[in-house]
C-alpha cells in the first residue's frame, strides 16, 4: 500500500487547500470507498423507490439484503479469512520481486471464495428467506456472492498505482445501479438486480485493473492456502475483527427487545441501525487521514528505519530512523483524533438540526451521540491494528481482534437488559477498553522494535 500512498503525496504539488481536499478525497474513496460509495448509493436507491414507485416495505427489505450481503461477505464467508492473508501474501511477492504470482493467487482467491459461496451461503439464504421464490432466492444469493469477490478485489485494486481509475470505477459502476434503479425499479426484484448487475460490472473493471497490473503466464495457484505456509493468525484476525464489527449490529436485530422481522428470518433493528450508519459515516474524514498518514509518511519511515538495519548503518542513523517511525506514529493518532474530534463536535452540535431536516426523532439523539464516539474509537483501534501489522504482531493483533470480539458481544447484551439509557455504550466501551490496550501495546513494541528486530529473530 505505500506506492499508492507515495503517488498521492506526490499529488501535493503545492499547498494549497484545494489540492488537500483533492488528495484527501481519493484517500477518502480509496480507504473505505467499497461501502461508503456503496450506502451512499442505496440511500438514494431507496429514496428513488419510496418516491418513485412508492415502494415502502420493499425499499426496506432492499437494504437489508443488502446489509446483510456486506456483513457476510466480510465475516462469514472466507473473504473475511482471505482478505489480510492475501494482503500478506502480495506483499511478500513484491518485496521478493515475483510478479508474476500475484494474479495467480488472486483468481485462487476468488475461486475459493465462490465454491465457498455456494456450498455454506446456499443452505443460510434458504434459511433466511424460506417463503420466498426461487429467483428471489437465487439473486439473493448471487449478491451475496458478487460482494464478496468484489470484497476480495478491493483489496488488490486499492493498492494499485492506477487510483484515478479504481476511484472512477466504484462511481461509474455505483451511478448505473442508481440510473437502473430510476427507470427500472419497479419492486424489489428489480433493485436487486440493478445491484447485482451494477457490482458485476464494478468486479470486472477491478480485476481488469489488477490484470493489467500484475500480468502472469499462470492463470491460477493454490500456493496461497498451503497448510504449511499459510498465514493462520492473520486469517483469524481479520475474521474475529470483522465479526467484531458485525456482532453488537446482530444482537441488536436478534434480541427479542430490539429486533423486528424485515423479510423471512431476516431482522433489523428500529432502534440501533440508523445511528450506527450515521456513526460510521462520520469517521469518513478521519478514514482519509488514516490512510494517508499511514500509507505515505509512516511507511516511508518504516521503510527507511528497516534499510537502515537491512544495508548495516551506523547505530546512530538506525536510531534516528526509529525516532522518526515513532514520531510519524504519534502524528497519525494525533492527526486522526485532532480531525475527527473537530468532526464529532461539529456534529454534536449540528446533529439536532440534521436530525429534524431528515425527519429523524430526537429520541435517537443520545444513541447517536454514544455511537459516534464509539465509532471515532473504532478508527483509533484500527490505526492500532495496522500499525501492529506493519511490524507483523501477529499474536498481538489476534489477541486483541479477540478481545474486541468478545468484549464488543458481551458489553452489547448487557446494556440491552440494562435498558434503553444504555444502548450503544457495549459497543462504546468495548472500543475504549480494546484502544487502550492497544495503544499500551503498540508503545511497548515501537519502543523496543530495534532491540526485537536484532535479538529475537529466528
Amino acid at each position: 500500500m505505500a506506492g499508492i500512498g507515495f503517488k498521492l503525496k506526490r499529488s501535493l504539488k503545492k499547498e494549497s487547500l484545494l489540492s488537500h481536499a483533492k488528495v484527501f478525497s481519493y484517500a477518502a474513496v480509496l480507504s473505505s470507498g467499497a461501502w461508503m460509495i456503496s450506502i451512499v448509493a442505496i440511500i438514494i436507491v431507496g429514496y428513488i423507490s419510496l418516491t418513485t414507485y412508492r415502494l415502502g416495505e420493499e425499499t426496506l427489505q432492499f437494504q437489508l439484503i443488502i446489509t446483510y450481503a456486506f456483513m457476510f461477505s466480510s465475516s462469514f464467508m472466507l473473504s473475511g479469512f482471505l482478505q489480510l492473508p492475501l494482503t500478506r501474501y502480495v506483499a511478500d511477492r513484491i518485496y521478493e520481486k515475483r510478479y508474476e504470482d500475484i494474479l495467480p493467487a488472486y483468481f485462487a482467491t476468488l475461486f475459493i471464495i465462490l465454491a465457498a459461496g455456494l456450498f455454506i451461503i446456499t443452505p443460510i439464504v434458504f434459511y433466511l428467506l424460506p417463503e420466498q421464490s426461487i429467483v428471489f432466492k437465487v439473486l439473493t444469493l448471487m449478491i451475496f456472492i458478487i460482494v464478496s469477490l468484489v470484497w476480495i478485489a478491493n483489496v488488490l485494486a486499492s493498492s494499485l498505482q492506477r487510483y484515478k481509475a479504481v476511484v472512477f470505477a466504484y462511481f461509474l459502476t455505483y451511478s448505473g445501479i442508481i440510473v437502473l434503479a430510476w427507470f427500472y425499479g419497479r419492486d424489489i426484484l428489480m433493485l436487486m438486480g440493478a445491484f447485482f448487475l451494477g457490482n458485476l460490472v464494478l468486479f470486472a473493471i477491478l480485476t481488469m485493473l489488477i490484470v493489467k497490473e500484475y500480468p502472469s503466464s499462470k492463470l491460477i495457484n493454490f500456493r496461497i492456502i498451503d497448510p504449511k505456509t499459510f498465514y493462520w493468525r492473520l486469517s483469524l484476525s481479520g475474521f474475529f475483527y470483522n465479526l467484531g464489527v458485525w456482532i453488537d449490529k446482530l444482537i441488536f436485530w436478534y434480541h427479542p427487545m430490539t429486533g423486528y422481522y424485515v423479510i423471512g428470518r431476516m431482522k433489523a433493528s428500529v432502534v440501533y441501525d440508523l445511528p450506527i450508519f450515521l456513526a460510521y459515516l462520520a469517521i469518513i474524514p478521519g478514514m482519509a487521514v488514516f490512510f494517508y498518514r499511514l500509507e505515505a509518511d509512516f511507511a516511508k519511515s518504516f521503510q527507511g528505519f528497516y534499510d537502515a538495519i537491512s544495508e548495516g548503518k551506523p547505530l546512530g542513523v538506525i536510531e534516528a530512523h526509529k525516532a522518526q517511525m515513532n514520531a510519524d506514529v504519534r502524528r497519525i493518532l494525533q492527526d486522526i483524533l485532532v480531525v475527527q474530534g473537530i468532526i464529532d463536535i461539529m456534529l454534536y452540535y449540528a446533529a439536532p438540526y440534521i436530525f429534524e431536516k431528515l425527519s429523524i426523532p430526537d429520541l435517537y439523539l443520545d444513541l447517536f451521540y454514544v455511537l459516534l464516539v464509539g465509532a471515532t474509537l473504532q478508527l483509533a483501534f484500527m490505526t492500532m491494528q495496522a500499525l501492529l501489522f506493519y511490524i507483523d504482531k501477529r499474536i498481538e493483533t489476534l489477541f486483541l481482534s479477540l478481545l474486541f470480539l468478545v468484549l464488543n458481544g458481551l458489553f452489547t447484551y448487557l446494556s440491552i437488559d440494562l435498558g434503553p439509557e444504555y444502548f450503544g455504550y457495549g459497543y462504546a466501551l468495548s472500543l475504549l477498553v480494546v484502544f487502550l490496550v492497544s495503544l499500551v501495546i503498540v508503545r511497548q513494541k515501537f519502543g523496543s522494535i530495534d532491540y526485537e528486530t536484532f535479538m529475537l529473530q529466528k
